[in-house]
């Protein structure tokens, strides 16, 4: 009893369905707590119909301390180790440099300000796909299809992994050559990519180690450049305090001004902030989810702003001004060499530097690897099945292989300026996304003021980035000075970025217009689902035909109820509002002697032999629809101007469960309440646009008594009750229930039944 039939999390998303001429549009379905069904010839594509369970497949493992980490070490990794040197020689002044870093933590900000806004709006995993996807609903599938094709081509760790082997040779003094650097960055590669997939939570324990040592790391060197400046001690190299002196009284000498430098530079700068949107790829997995994006986002910015402008003071304090353009990609090696001398500067602290890259790696393979789930479980990918799944560990091992595969090509690429180049083509096209998102938060400012937004972002502050982002867009195609060299065309990483987006729109037409129209066929939605996996428990399960009067509300938590309907077929949602409810609303008065009810929603299970529907079938999963928090809550919910006064009295919720034909296959059974214990209780939160839902779910006990009502017809209705507010042991407050498989029955029609789910006040 209580197993789900099949794995619905690994369904895609879309399938193929007959071509226009004989198509039937279907509504997506729902399971217990939900609301706001979709009409029976509707097919919404709506974000808001999708009801995501908070512990998605994976649970939520990630709380504040853990977002935290999740974001700081995405955005402190090797940038700031590596990318600084490249910075000073592009620009040219140490003025310059600085500002750049500052200006790009305020652009970044205002980044991290629409992602804030999108995210406390749809807190749902899959970041800017979820967020395109919601604002961008035509052409059909594009936005999708360009955020799929983008994380998958570019969606890859190269860099950190390339910095990790530099930096394990210069630390061991091994000569690098092109073959150790890349087989040392293809071990970490694999090796991440079989802790993420294999052990969950041993993963995020170890990421959020590295993430702390990140941090202590960047305050070490910090303290160590000020104090190698004041004390100068014997370990260190001498240091010309007169030139370094000199390079604090001219700043600005020598910066180069050419805008595309500039762009250039900034696109490094935003490389060593990005991350700050890491979060919202996984929201699924956070405890609290809008709250601690709200607080964790920020926190991280101004941590990553204070640390990065001060190891760049430490650099320019330490090291000469032209061996930190000459340093490429070293110049934190070469300032730990100056301060510790060259056995430890040379050893212990590169390895620290290693390890931070290590650190980078695993959070953005953590992230990148929801995200492809996301994209395999809605059809975009091949075998997009298997690449969804999150077996054998529980664990999003499909997601982790899409995203290994062009990690691994990349860092086979020959070397030579592939880290900057690297850089430049993962930075450009994901300008578009920006520029897309910021206009469609705009847009939805004034197409959806309905929408509830826990934060909004300042709105010049989205103009500045929608400005920014066009200016980064045009900025590659402005020549650079004469005097500059360049070994590949200097527009080559726009043109590149350029040729992905449009092979994604290429990719798109081919797949979902030009395809379906040959083959006389269209794609369409199935309803997505977060089922959590439900374990298999035989237990005894009662008939309780000849003593029905024996079983009641308070004393049991359910009450089998003679009452027959006017409405016999239940096919026409609005007439079941208007003639069923009332029917209900008296019948409930008459069984509990209250005097107010009000319905919420109901649920209509039966069978579906188009496939198409798999959530309106039975759940044969063991639960309780509301929680004790979500019971109250449902009250301020429906009834916010009376809340109040309401919960002075007593109030309970009670579904009305009634079957449309004589059941038989997959019958409705009844734990007792005084059989199952609170602590057999799991609330497992439910997250909707506008609010925060939380049912039960019951862990497996032979002590629970389960009862059901063998051939229950319709005019034997089951009340089940979910909550009821008195608290004294006095009364049943409320019952879990199910569909069971009864092996005998099992070639009987399926299920057809009926539930309204009320609050009911005394």
């Amino acid at each position: 009893m209580g197993e789900t039939t099949t794995n619905l999390d690994e369904e895609p998303l879309l399938s193929r369905s007959p071509s226009p001429g004989s198509y039937t549009s279907i509504s997506k379905g729902f399971d217990s707590d939900t609301e706001g069904l979709v009409g029976a010839n509707e097919l919404s594509r709506s974000v808001e119909y999708d009801v995501i369970p908070e512990t998605a497949t994976l649970g939520r493992n990630l709380g504040w301390g853990s977002a935290y980490i999740l974001i700081i070490s995405r955005v402190i990794g090797s940038g700031i180790f590596a990318t600084p040197g490249t910075i000073v020689k592009g620009v040219g002044s140490i003025g310059l440099a600085l500002l750049l870093w500052i200006a790009g933590a305020l652009i970044s900000w205002a980044g991290l300000a629409i992602a804030l806004e999108y995210g406390c709006m749809l807190p749902r995993s899959g970041g800017h796909k979820v967020y395109l996807e919601f604002t961008y609903r035509y052409p059909r599938f594009l936005a999708s299809t360009l955020v799929a094709v983008s994380a998958v081509l570019l969606g890859f760790t190269a860099s950190n992994c390339i910095v990790f082997g530099q930096y394990v040779l210069f630390a061991f003094r091994i000569e690098p050559t092109e073959f150790s650097q890349k087989l040392l960055a293809v071990g970490l590669l694999t090796w991440i990519t079989i802790i993420h997939g294999c052990f969950l939570k041993t993963g995020i324990f170890i990421q959020n180690v590295l993430g702390w040592i990140k941090v202590a790391l960047i305050i070490f060197m910090v303290a160590t450049g000020i104090f190698v400046v004041l004390f100068r001690p014997e370990t260190a190299q001498p240091l010309d305090i007169s030139i370094q002196s000199s390079h604090w009284n001219s700043l600005w000498a020598e910066s180069n001004w050419n805008w595309g430098i500039i762009s250039t530079s900034l696109f490094k700068v935003f490389y060593s902030y990005a991350g700050l949107e890491n979060l919202n790829n996984v929201l699924n997995e956070v405890k609290n989810p809008v709250p601690t994006l709200k607080s964790v986002g920020p926190t991280a910015l101004l941590t990553a702003c204070i640390l990065y402008l001060l190891v760049n003071v430490a650099y320019f304090l330490v090291i000469p001004l032209d061996e930190i353009k000459q340093s490429g990609e070293l110049v934190a090696a070469l300032f730990f060499e100056r301060t510790f001398g060259p056995t430890v500067g040379r050893t212990i602290l590169p390895l620290a530097v290693a390890t931070s890259a290590v650190g980078n790696v695993m959070v953005v393979t953590f992230a990148l690897a929801r995200l492809n789930q996301e994209i395999a479980r809605q059809g975009f990918l091949p075998y997009s099945r298997l690449l969804s799944s999150s077996k054998p560990f529980s664990a999003p091992m499909g997601g982790l292989i899409v995203h290994y595969i062009p990690s691994l090509l990349v860092i086979a690429l020959p070397s030579g300026d592939i880290y900057s180049f690297i850089l430049e083509v993962e930075g450009y096209p994901a300008q578009f996304f920006v520029l897309a998102t910021a206009i469609g938060l705009i847009w939805l400012r004034f197409k959806r003021p309905d929408l509830t937004r826990p934060y909004k972002a300042w709105l010049p502050a989205v103009v500045l980035r929608i400005g920014l982002s066009v200016a980064l867009i045009a900025a590659p195609f402005f020549p650079p000075p004469a005097s500059e060299e360049h070994h590949i065309f200097y527009a080559t990483y726009a043109i590149v970025g350029v040729a992905i987006i449009l092979f994604g729109v290429l990719y798109w037409y081919i797949w979902t217009v030009l395809l379906p129209r040959l083959g006389g066929y269209r794609l369409e939605e199935k309803p997505e689902t977060y089922e959590r996996p439900a374990q298999p428990f035989e237990v005894t399960v009662t008939d309780i035909s000849k003593n029905i009067g024996d079983y009641n509300l308070d004393n049991h938590g359910f009450q089998i109820y003679a009452h027959e309907s006017t409405e016999k077929d239940f096919s026409d949602d609005e007439k079941i509002k208007r003639e069923y409810y009332p029917e209900v609303e008296q019948l409930l008065k008459d069984a509990t002697g209250a005097k107010r009810i009000l319905i919420f929603d109901h649920t209509i299970r039966r069978p579906d032999t188009s496939g198409a529907n798999p959530l309106r079938g039975p759940v044969r999963r063991v639960h309780i629809d509301q929680s004790y928090t979500a019971s109250v809550g449902r009250v301020h919910h429906h009834l916010p101007d009376e809340a109040e006064e309401l919960l002075k009295s007593r109030f309970q919720i009670i579904n009305v469960w009634r079957p449309i034909k004589t059941i038989y296959k997959d019958p409705l059974a009844v734990a007792s309440a005084p059989s199952v214990p609170e602590s057999d209780l799991v609330p497992v939160g439910l997250h909707y646009p506008n609010r925060k839902g939380e049912t039960y779910t019951v862990k497996p006990n032979a002590a629970h008594k389960w009862f059901f009502k063998y051939g229950q017809r319709p005019d034997e209705v089951t009340l089940i009750k979910c909550f009821d507010s008195i608290d004294d042991g006095s009364v049943a407050r409320r019952v879990p229930h199910t569909a069971f498989v009864n092996e005998a029955e099992e070639n009987k029609p399926d299920r057809e039944s009926i539930e309204v789910r009320t609050l009911v006040f005394y």
